[in-house]
């Protein structure tokens, strides 16, 4: 390239770049601009969802052994942080220990919640067993068995296991088999004795008197 060319490009180049320095000048603050949105985005997001998890942990690390209390701060948790994902979290296990406190109205209603708003999520099968379980505990009329069997089917094994061990109970329970009662056994035959001939009383001798 000449001397000639060179000293056009950078004489145009000082040209153009002086024409747009202002447009360039608002394009480089819009870029830090945004760049400063994004970071301040994520920032908020990462001290949002620290905030949710913090407050599961204020349960989980709780010095109550209530199980009653304890259920009662995972629901509220849930509440509190309706719309994050810690919230499908605080349900489950206020569910769970809404069961562990054998408060089945509570749980069951806990476990329905939780399927109606995470039907996909990734407690559900935990869900439908707790469900069942609940069922099973304050209907004896409750058909459980269906549950049980599609659970047994379940990816996760502590699942699987656990619903096929309650299907073999509510099996058991629920549909006993019927046995027809055995006869009582017979006394074993006495050994045939002869008969002893019957001998007709002797015709009285006439009296010759």
């Amino acid at each position: 390239m000449s001397e000639s060319n060179e000293s056009d490009i950078m004489y145009h180049g000082a040209e153009w770049f002086e024409k747009n320095k202002s447009k360039l000048l608002y394009g480089a603050v819009a870029v830090i601009i945004a760049a400063g949105g994004i970071q301040f985005y994520r920032s908020d997001t990462a001290q949002t969802k620290a905030a949710s998890e913090s407050a599961l942990f204020a349960v989980q690390n709780s010095d109550t052994t209530n199980l009653v209390e304890i259920a009662e701060a995972y629901a509220n948790v849930s509440t509190d942080q309706a719309g994050k994902p810690v919230a499908e979290r605080a349900l489950i296990l206020s569910a769970k220990t809404w069961l562990e406190a054998e408060d089945y109205d509570k749980a069951q209603a806990a476990f329905k919640s939780y399927l109606a708003q995470h039907g996909d999520g990734f407690w559900a099968d935990e869900a439908k067993l707790g469900h069942a379980i609940c069922q099973e505990a304050t209907d004896a009329e409750a058909d459980v068995i269906s549950t049980y069997q599609s659970l047994t089917n379940s990816a996760k094994a502590i699942i699987k296991v656990r619903a096929t061990s309650l299907l073999e109970a509510a099996q058991k329970k629920l549909d006993p088999l019927v046995a027809k009662p055995k006869p009582a056994p017979l006394p074993p035959a006495e050994v045939a004795k002869p008969a002893v001939p019957v001998v007709p009383p002797a015709l009285a001798a006439p009296d010759n008197k």
